[in-house]
């Protein structure tokens, strides 16, 4: 059994640099937003979009890397079927691509949002993703992020991003940048939300002021 802070796993593969293209946050996620009063919980959409940085929470694909925003779901971390009145609560929402969201399915698991952090986990230039705690390892093993297919992909993606970055630097902004269509929450018609201070820390409101950067990494 794993413990908390080790995972056998990582004293077996060399240390390597992380790739740029999976960059996970260093710090657990702490919203920015909490909105309330949608009757569906498709109209959070654009809130998790902005709150999850455009990406899956669970194996890290960005919207810039050619996948339509109707390709990613609202994933309930806690299953509907479970847990009905969570339904339409933001806290129990993240933004997921649909492979991840299917395959975690009724699990119940580790929130990524929480135990998905640079400490925590690891990724390696060949695509192997390691994580570092027993919480970590049980989201990799349950959504089957070491499967072939998905270290093959993840390798690829390691590679186009280094290539970019070497030889193409308007593809390598693109790619490691944000949407064009950033949602402009303080037009979102939420009947309450209670940290509203996080619209003007939206990704719009910054590229609005001039504070956007071009590309970012976590």
């Amino acid at each position: 059994m794993l413990d908390d802070s080790t995972n056998a796993f990582s004293r077996a593969v060399p240390d390597a640099s992380e790739p740029a293209a999976f960059r996970y946050p260093e710090r657990p996620l702490v919203r920015r937003h909490s909105p309330h009063g949608y009757a569906d919980y498709a109209s959070f959409r654009p809130w998790l979009r902005d709150e999850f940085s455009f990406r899956c929470v669970y194996c890290l694909v960005r919207e810039q890397w050619g996948r339509l925003t109707g390709e990613f779901d609202l994933d309930h971390f806690v299953a509907q079927e479970l847990e009905p009145a969570k339904v339409v609560v933001y806290e129990n929402l993240l933004y997921a691509c649909r492979t991840c969201n299917l395959r975690k399915g009724r699990h119940q698991i580790p929130d990524p949002a929480a135990h998905f952090t640079t400490a925590s986990i690891r990724v390696y230039p060949d695509g192997t993703l390691a994580g570092m705690t027993a919480q970590a390892e049980r989201i990799v093993h349950l959504l089957c992020l070491n499967s072939t297919a998905f270290k093959r992909w993840r390798r690829m993606w390691v590679r186009i991003v280094e290539l970019a970055a070497e030889h193409d630097p308007a593809l390598h902004r693109e790619l490691m940048g944000y949407p064009q269509d950033l949602p402009d929450l303080s037009a979102c018609r939420a009947s309450k939300n209670t940290r509203q201070a996080g619209i003007e820390q939206s990704h719009f409101a910054r590229r609005q002021r001039g504070e956007l950067a071009e590309t970012y990494l976590s």
